[in-house]
């Protein structure tokens, strides 16, 4: 039986998709399944996927008809072996380490954690690579310590890559009533059901970078008026979640969404976003009508405050 399931959804990536696979087959832990979801894939990807199949009889291939996207557990597409009692995520366009499974199956055995994770790296087209959550040592939280970490975006990561988790927190679950980017909601919302987390910050899981990442606001194409309101309402709703469930730091998540605000509002100067510059305008003045709390909570860092001072 298999210990395990690696799931990877897909959408027209025949280019990208084999370095994914090929390092998820180079794993030196073996005993897992490896689902790859075809999100009505209309170029090369299936005949892609059809080799790897033939080669190794771990991969499962689902076949996504409705070409539509699929997020989560709740979607009667995404069916990993019952028995299996970890998941782990790969995207299409990024690849792993090949001693990452097995270092995330270990913390997650010896520590009797719910959910692990690793550092990674950001790699970028013209071959250049960034540290992201990328520390000396482990260390285990409990819920609400992992929350804060998560909020404060320097030890674990808001995405699925590099994490492993106990199956049973994927499963029915509750996201609030949004149209798009639903995995917005998601990490803190899994992490809201857990006793401990483990992390690392080896990094072990590479974050492919590019303009067509669908959540990314790295650069000025990727920003845009549809992203930023999906982003803003992605954190307002997340400070009324942890305010409700996790009053101990209700003070934090709010930080945390005015520190988002700071960061997009110099990042759309900085880029000359135009058709954003409403936007950045009207995050300007919540965080002038805040500027008291801001400087008071102690949370701000010391280049938000010269941000702030601009305002």
């Amino acid at each position: 039986m298999e210990k395990l399931t690696v799931y990877t959804p897909t959408f027209n990536r025949e280019k990208l998709l084999p370095r994914a696979i090929e390092s998820v087959l180079s794993q030196t832990f073996t005993d897992f399944e490896y689902v790859i979801l075809n999100n009505g894939c209309t170029d090369g990807t299936q005949d892609v996927i059809n080799t790897y199949m033939r080669q190794d009889t771990r991969i499962k291939c689902i076949c996504n008809k409705k070409n539509r996207i699929v997020f989560d557990s709740n979607d009667p597409l995404y069916i990993p072996n019952g028995d299996n009692v970890f998941f782990t995520q790969v995207d299409d366009d990024d690849y792993i380490d090949p001693y990452m499974i097995e270092t995330l199956y270990r913390l997650a055995i010896d520590t009797r954690a719910d959910i692990c994770s690793v550092g990674s790296k950001f790699v970028f087209a013209d071959g250049s690579e960034k540290d992201k959550y990328v520390f000396d040592g482990k260390y285990s939280y409990n819920r609400i310590e992992a929350m804060y970490e998560l909020l404060k975006r320097e030890k674990i990561n808001s995405a699925r890559g590099g994490k492993l988790y106990k199956k049973e927190l994927m499963m029915n679950f509750d996201y609030p009533k949004v149209h798009h980017m639903r995995d917005i909601h998601r990490e803190y919302r899994v992490i809201n059901r857990i006793e401990k987390m483990t992390v690392t910050g080896k990094p072990m899981y590479y974050f492919y970078r590019h303009n067509k990442n669908l959540s990314g606001l790295n650069t000025k194409d990727q920003i845009t008026i549809e992203k930023m309101n999906e982003h803003l309402l992605a954190n307002r709703i997340r400070t009324e979640y942890l305010t409700k469930r996790m009053p101990e730091i209700s003070n934090f998540a709010l930080y945390s969404e005015y520190s988002f605000m700071i960061s997009l509002t110099d990042r759309i100067r900085k880029l000359s976003v135009e058709e954003c510059f409403r936007i950045a305008d009207q995050m300007a003045e919540t965080l002038r009508k805040n500027t008291e709390w801001l400087m008071a909570c102690g949370y701000l860092k010391p280049q938000e405050i010269e941000i702030m001072e601009t305002l």
